[in-house]
């Protein structure tokens, strides 16, 4: 195909997607090892740029990718295009009535394609959209927000779903708008999770092995405390939340200080390799507080909110640059050795992909 041009390609890409599954099945299912490759492999490879560029653009003009979603490696953090499948999640209105609905607006056409692939532009319909909206009895809205009535009833104890009406016996008060909004701010920035390895554990069991509601996670989430959130590929959803229950128990958990270890921190921050962050503050970059361990009770290096603090106030990583800058990492590296600014590395020492920030905002601005 790629030798009769982008065009060529482009039909190919679109035969793909009328194969059996939809968007929500995920990339990976729909382009296994040409998105593996593109995304991850040959993602810092120039001779494979233009492939990239091409299912990247494919993507962003034909999938309905919203947060939680990951394009090309990186995660998704607002959206572009609702299908009627998702608007139907946003609208909690039957997807055949949403779209007729949709039809007499002009927005979709009569005939297209199936519900998961029939994309129209979010901000141009959001009025429509706004005007469709219905108010679901708790037992439909808890089913459309993928989760179990029991952790619907916790979410509501906790005041993380609210009631859109109240003062009435009606059984239709809850909004699917509003819960659709608090799972997107909880997905922001999620890692895609093909299996549930490496700690890896759904929000709900890692709140039962700490004792605690599931709410005192969530809002940990959008304060920015947890920051090791996961996407799972096979649910949708409240399923699909994951989060790194070693962060949460270092962040929530009672016997543990109220700081991270430095594998935590490395993983919130997108260092790799825990070892390089041990390396900076071993050479005095970076501030590191010492404390007891409550289960070996040896002294070790932990990071408090002043050390994080710290170093985000000295030093760029390419995750926390993207989203500083609302940026794909790998366009703002390119940006960088172009003019000539490169990772930290004082006499040579590799602490990885770790910037000054000032050499970047100088560079960038």
């Amino acid at each position: 195909m790629a030798r009769h041009g982008e065009g060529a390609i482009r039909i190919a890409l679109i035969d793909l997607q009328e194969l059996p599954g939809g968007p929500h099945d995920g990339p990976k299912k729909i382009f296994p090892k040409l998105y593996d490759r593109l995304a991850h492999d040959y993602r810092d490879s120039p001779d494979y740029a233009p492939f990239r560029r091409l299912l990247r653009d494919h993507m962003l003009e034909t999938w309905p990718l919203g947060p939680g979603d990951d394009l090309m490696g990186e995660p998704v953090m607002t959206r572009r295009l609702h299908s009627i499948r998702t608007a139907a999640q946003v609208t909690g209105v039957d997807q055949r009535r949403l779209r007729k609905m949709l039809m007499a607006e002009g927005i979709v056409p009569s005939e297209g394609k199936p519900d998961a692939w029939e994309v129209f532009d979010a901000e141009t319909a959001a009025t429509a959209l706004e005007g469709a909206r219905e108010l679901l009895p708790a037992k439909a809205f808890a089913a459309l927000m993928g989760m179990s009535r029991s952790q619907f009833d916790l979410l509501v104890t906790d005041g993380l779903l609210v009631r859109a009406v109240t003062g009435t016996r009606m059984k239709a008060v809850w909004d699917p708008a509003a819960g659709r909004g608090l799972l997107d701010k909880l997905f922001a920035g999620a890692v895609p999770l093909r299996q549930a390895q490496h700690g890896w554990t759904h929000v709900s069991k890692s709140a039962q092995r700490l004792k605690m509601n599931p709410g005192t996670i969530l809002r940990a989430i959008l304060d920015g405390r947890v920051t090791r959130v996961g996407n799972h590929a096979d649910f949708e959803g409240f399923k699909a939340l994951y989060v790194d229950h070693d962060q949460v128990a270092a962040i929530l958990g009672d016997a543990a200080p109220a700081a991270l270890t430095l594998e935590t921190f490395a993983k919130s921050v997108g260092i790799s390799q825990p070892a390089r962050l041990s390396r900076l503050i071993n050479q005095g970059h970076a501030p590191a507080t010492r404390m007891r361990n409550p289960r070996t009770r040896a002294y070790q290096f932990y990071i408090t909110t002043e050390d994080a603090d710290a170093f985000h106030e000295r030093f760029l990583t390419s995750r926390t640059m993207a989203k500083a800058f609302g940026r794909s990492w790998q366009s703002l590296s390119a940006e960088l050795r172009g003019k000539g600014v490169t990772p930290f590395s004082p006499d040579g020492v590799d602490y990885g992909p770790i910037y000054l920030r000032d050499a970047v905002c100088r560079a960038l601005d």
